[in-house]
């Protein structure tokens, strides 16, 4: 059964980067085939991992609303939406890639969801890891088109808000019925002078806090400059990555 790491936190905060980081540890680690999948309404993961999928989860719903009376004879909605899926799945280099796009519309999607559910957890066998970039919202957890996740990483900086952000999450977590095994802190470029103050504030929140990524000018000049962040040298939140991973898998 894969392993499972879901991200989460308010914008601004660096999730989808340190997600990028993650996917790019576990492909160097050669640990296993890894399923990524971009779950946030913006869906900029697969830029900075270097791949552009051309369709997501959310466009194939759409369409299947718009043309389910049009379906060849003899296809079942499921079968349909089965081969659509497997379709958006984008090869990269060491990893697969899926976007699940925007949230629902006006359309009744209960049974297409629980379609999208069965397929991730028929999937999923398949890979050793999947890792999630998540919106604030958790939305595919919480209306359960995503389920049984390791371990949850939300993500903080120095904005106050960011934290308002986290005791959200905590709420969302607790309930919902999905599994989620362990939830865990992680302080994004904290300056060392206000570090004090947002330790406090890690206080209030009932998450083991795993590790500090610092800023780095590095991977913040590479990714203004449009770049992968894969093939980033010399990068000190990357080997702060390599520690919280070691927290996670061990």
């Amino acid at each position: 059964m894969a392993t499972s790491i879901a991200v989460a936190g308010k914008g601004g905060t660096g999730k989808t980067t340190i997600t990028s980081l993650i996917v790019r540890h576990l492909r160097e680690k050669k640990s296993g085939p890894i399923l990524v999948m971009d779950a946030d309404p913006d869906a900029n993961l697969g830029t900075l991992l270097g791949i552009k999928p051309e369709k997501s989860v959310g466009d194939l719903r759409e369409e299947i609303l718009r043309e389910i009376k049009k379906l060849p004879s003899g296809m079942s909605k499921a079968a349909y939406l089965e081969a659509g899926l497997h379709q958006i799945i984008a090869e990269a280099d060491g990893f697969d890639f899926i976007v699940m796009g925007r949230g629902e519309g006006p359309g009744c999607y209960c049974y297409l969801n629980s379609l999208i559910r069965k397929f991730s957890q028929d999937l999923t066998p398949s890979y050793t890891w999947v890792v999630m970039d998540n919106e604030a919202g958790l939305e595919h957890l919480s209306r359960r088109t995503t389920n049984n996740i390791d371990a949850l990483l939300v993500v903080v900086n120095e904005n106050p808000l960011s934290f308002e952000t986290a005791k959200s999450i905590e709420s969302i977590t607790a309930n919902i019925n999905n599994t989620i095994r362990k939830k865990f802190l992680v302080t994004n470029m904290v300056r060392p002078e206000k570090m004090p103050l947002v330790i406090q504030r890690i206080r209030g929140l009932n998450l083991d806090h795993i590790g500090d990524i610092p800023s780095d000018p590095v991977l913040d000049d590479a990714i203004f400059q449009g770049k992968s962040v894969m093939d980033v040298q010399n990068s000190i939140a990357f080997e702060s990555i390599k520690g919280i991973m070691k927290v996670i898998t061990g």
